[in-house]
């Protein structure tokens, strides 16, 4: 990331040349304009999104609630025909002359079809705007028919198939009559009274759709220019009010109907949203009409929307002049406050750049503007900076005197390996092993504590370390104990701090070996659980009460000031509470502590942590 801003800085300083072409008072008069008139844009853009964005939800909110309203309007008038349609079927006159109509003589089905019609007469007509009513037999063939209009046998056709699939007997479509009369038609199975799973024919009822229009929502306005037509499941218009939106056709259907259909079925949910109909934006609500399976749809022109937007943004183009004037104005009065004392300052800097330390400014004035701060700044900088060169100086003469020091502090571990292993060689002289071996691993781990100065090994050279510490505990304790290391290669790269092992192994020597001639067990084992290393040290030793642990891990020997308690402390400020040991014991049956560290092989994976 750091290359990168290196990179965007010298692009910048590399074209920085466009603007040193430019005096100083047009470039003070370019970032007068541009500080004075950038806010006035922000400002202005933002309150237009704002204002926007806030007439756009309250239309959105407006026009979904009058399509509710317009969809209960609907539903009640659908539940008229509905209604109606179930007093047809179950008439008698219906219920017993569709059995026997194919066994009827011309004459009987005349008699029949006037008493229906008389029967139905006043019923069907109390609904003005029904066109016709039709009962069809199983085969297709008219029962009854009112005669007022005829329809093409293809559309009746079909819809008597999608009304045996049709979920609770009644399918509502738009049909074109032979006359071209655009009709809304509910089609309904006719099944015996008294057995309910035998059909008998079909009902079809047909609503002239201007009338059924004018009576919803002919006179509800949405806004200047919008439209509300009615779709049905398929995306097929069943109503509408304007040429531009056919009836029986799908309209707009990747436009608008997609995503209804998406809102409806996959979010459950309806809400208005954008769309861009022959190059033209409109906002879109719709509301679900349940009795029938359709929708109501408003489209309102997003220009009617902005209408407000337009005397706001004269006034703002407006402002932006006025305050683009002033700016120049304003910048051009500024720099002759400016340009005398700064040539003065510019002289005096060239003084200094010179070495002329001693040099002093003659623009001091007796206006406590910023100028006469700046020419004070500048004395005081001139006199800081000789006072750190003075400190420079010492400071460089204090460092050669430090590093004298460090030679000379070098040479102390130097001496103490060095006599180490003078009395390992006497050792070896003299035959004795055990002292040789308990110095050779003293002089190591001495070696690891003072000159290795990180804080994180190998794990590899922290077992290393715990032999050698073990071998330094044989010649105080002889054979008593045992140590047994088991470290998988994979796993001895990992790091991990520094003497981590030795405290809990000393715990274990210390507090596990018994006065009887037992020899002591100790296992370290270390193994890997994804991103965790974990490190069990299990003896089989005398054990200790759990309740007494704190005080016994206070109570422990320490090599270097590093005890158990330590170790944990340790583990957690470096990684976390999640990590850390656990120690498990029982009296007479030894104890068991788990170390939990992270696992890391290089700084890059440690800082993750640290």
């Amino acid at each position: 990331m750091k290359v990168h801003k290196d990179s965007f800085y010298s692009r910048l300083k590399s074209k920085s040349f466009i603007l040193r072409r430019l005096s100083i008072k047009n470039r003070l008069l370019a970032a007068f304009i541009v500080t004075s008139l950038l806010p006035v844009v922000f400002v202005s853009v933002y309150s237009n999104f704002k204002y926007e964005t806030s007439v756009t939800n309250k239309i959105s909110a407006y026009s979904m609630q009058i399509l509710d309203e317009l969809s209960q309007n609907a539903t009640r008038e659908l539940e008229q025909y509905e209604t109606l349609s179930e007093n047809i079927i179950i008439n008698h006159l219906i219920q017993n002359g569709l059995p026997k109509f194919d066994a009827m003589s011309d004459y009987e089905k005349n008699q029949l079809q006037t008493q229906i019609g008389d029967d139905l007469g006043q019923q069907i007509f109390q609904l003005g705007n029904i066109s016709n009513v039709m009962i069809l037999t199983n085969s297709g063939e008219s029962f009854f028919d009112l005669g007022f209009e005829l329809y093409p046998a293809k559309q009746i056709q079909s819809m008597l198939e999608e009304t045996k699939k049709s979920f609770g007997n009644a399918y509502w479509t738009y049909l074109r009559s032979g006359r071209g009369t655009n009709t809304i038609a509910l089609s309904r199975r006719i099944y015996a009274e008294d057995k309910l799973n035998k059909q008998l024919g079909y009902l079809i009822i047909f609503i002239d759709e201007k009338v059924f229009s004018r009576n919803i929502y002919k006179f509800v306005n949405l806004g200047a220019g919008s439209s509300i037509y009615i779709s049905d499941a398929g995306g097929m218009v069943i109503s509408s009010l304007t040429d531009d939106i056919p009836k029986g056709n799908p309209f707009a259907e990747k436009e608008i109907f997609s995503p209804i259909d998406n809102q409806f079925h996959l979010e459950q949910k309806l809400t208005a949203f954008h769309a861009d109909v022959n190059n033209h934006r409109f906002l879109v609500a719709s509301s679900y009409i349940r009795s029938a399976n359709w929708f109501f749809v408003g489209m309102i022109p997003q220009k009617f929307i902005l209408s407000e937007l337009s005397d706001m943004r004269r006034n703002i183009v407006i402002i932006c002049l006025v305050v683009l004037l002033l700016s120049g104005m304003i910048s051009t009065w500024i720099y002759f406050t400016i340009s005398n004392p700064m040539r003065s300052l510019l002289l005096y800097a060239k003084q200094i750049r010179m070495g002329k330390l001693e040099a002093t400014t003659l623009t001091r004035s007796a206006y406590p503007d910023e100028m006469d701060k700046l020419t004070e700044t500048i004395d005081g900088m001139v006199e800081q900076l000789k006072h750190l060169i003075g400190q420079v100086q010492s400071e460089q003469q204090a460092k050669r005197d430090a590093e004298l020091k460090m030679l000379q502090a070098q040479i102390n571990p130097h001496f103490l390996f060095n006599t180490l292993n003078s009395l390992k060689w006497s050792a070896m002289l003299g035959g004795n092993e055990s002292v040789t071996s308990g110095i050779e691993s003293l002089s190591e781990l001495l070696r690891s504590t003072i000159m290795v100065k990180d804080e994180f090994i190998p794990l590899h050279t922290e077992i290393a370390n715990l032999l050698h510490y073990a071998t330094i505990q044989r010649i105080r304790y002889g054979d008593s104990f045992v140590l047994h290391t088991e470290v998988d290669e994979e796993l001895s790269g990992f790091l991990v701090p520094k003497f981590i092992l030795q405290p809990i192994v000393e715990n274990s020597i210390l507090h596990g070996v018994g006065d009887g001639e037992r020899r002591v067990g100790i296992w370290v084992k270390a193994t890997r659980q994804n991103h965790m290393l974990t490190i069990s040290i299990a003896d089989n030793g005398k054990g200790f009460d759990m309740n007494h642990v704190k005080a016994k891990r206070e109570s422990h020997s320490k090599l270097s000031g590093l005890g158990m308690a330590n170790v944990d402390e340790r583990i957690k400020l470096h990684f976390g509470a999640a990590f850390g040991l656990v120690t498990s014991s029982a009296v007479g049956e030894g104890t068991k502590t788990v170390i939990t560290v992270p696992v890391y092989t290089n700084e890059e994976d440690l800082e993750r942590y640290v």
